[in-house]
């Protein structure tokens, strides 16, 4: 292995997980990638997790904090970590078997990110779905950069599938918006580098009670939450982009997004009404306007669900639509309310 390899810190922020961290350390520590660092901080758990992470001390950086929520967790372990590119690993997620050694040719000053696919796990570690995201192999931050600028986003994994550049994270600013460490960042990174998708599966995504996303929890309120956070991310975006990025072209944010228009309509939904025509009118126009192929054929049929179907189906839709690393699941759930 060369010399001088760039430093990659996996930093793991623990809450009430005593059941998933040690198996999370574990899978990372089992790496075969020699400038590797573990952080772990522990936002001030009440079970026994903090007691499992000081059963690594001799292998892991660890600090055990008040409870302050993910993001403000998230910055402690960034500041405590030196590594040149930083993961930010989920300590209920792990990642797989020699994932950094499949990476490690990507660790390059030009690559501002590196993204690969998720395999969703139930609480005993077992496949409860198909691979998400479906990533094509690439090196070429420009088409990202267009679906940024068209639909506001791009096709990327949940926190655990992500890589990034130290400097990425770095001068951000006030994320008040926020829950999360890697929102506006996955934006940022196609603007500074190159983002390296890879199309294979080098991390389990555990889905459990804490964290799955079904119907029966979805609120307009919840709905009205990522509209704000999206909207949030894109003004960021936007003054970032003029600060860092002289030579790019200004982020024009507007109000009429196909996912903000989609969440209007999913909000009515879950309230138990069904959406009017202009609200119909409006998400199919965006979705037309920013899609091709399947992907508009599918949208403009989760439309018309939308607005057709029984609202306990158009629930169990908008909930497999929010959360698509669950669609199997909920998709068995959709069968016996369909066939019942």
């Amino acid at each position: 292995m060369k010399i001088n390899q760039p430093i990659l810190s996996v930093i793991i922020t623990c809450y009430n997980y005593e059941r998933y961290i040690g198996e999370c350390i574990k899978s990372v520590i089992s790496q075969d990638y020699e400038w590797l660092e573990i952080v772990v901080v522990d936002d001030g758990s009440t079970d026994r997790s903090w007691e499992k992470i000081q059963e690594f001390k001799d292998r892991i950086v660890a600090l055990r904090t008040e409870n302050r929520g993910q993001l403000k967790t998230s910055l402690t372990g960034l500041s405590l970590s030196k590594g040149d590119f930083v993961y930010f690993l989920d300590a209920d997620d792990v990642i797989a078997d020699g994932a950094i050694a499949q990476v490690a040719q990507y660790l390059r000053p030009d690559v501002s990110k590196i993204q690969f696919m998720l395999l969703p796990i139930d609480h005993n570690g077992d496949p409860i779905g198909n691979a998400f995201p479906t990533l094509q192999p690439s090196e070429d931050s420009g088409p990202l950069i267009q679906s940024i600028r068209k639909r506001g986003y791009y096709n990327t994994p949940p926190t655990s599938g992500n890589i990034y550049r130290r400097d990425v994270y770095e001068g951000l600013g006030e994320m008040n918006y926020e829950r999360g460490i890697d929102g506006v960042s996955y934006l940022l990174a196609p603007f500074v580098g190159r983002v390296v998708s890879i199309d294979k599966v080098l991390g389990k995504y555990r889905i459990h009670n804490s964290n799955q996303s079904s119907f029966s929890v979805l609120t307009s309120s919840r709905m009205k939450g990522y509209m704000d956070r999206f909207m949030g991310r894109l003004h960021h975006l936007s003054q970032l982009v003029q600060e860092r990025c002289a030579a790019a072209e200004k982020i024009e944010v507007r109000n009429d997004y196909a996912y903000v228009m989609e969440l209007k309509a999913m909000s009515v939904v879950v309230d138990g009404k069904r959406p009017d025509l202009s609200q119909l009118s409006a998400y199919i126009g965006a979705v037309m306007r920013e899609n091709t192929g399947k992907k508009r054929l599918a949208l403009l049929l989760f439309a018309i669900a939308l607005f057709v179907l029984p609202n306990k189906m158009a629930r169990h839709i908008a909930a497999i639509r929010v959360d698509p690393s669950r669609s199997q699941q909920l998709r068995s759930q959709l069968k016996r309310v369909l066939y019942v």
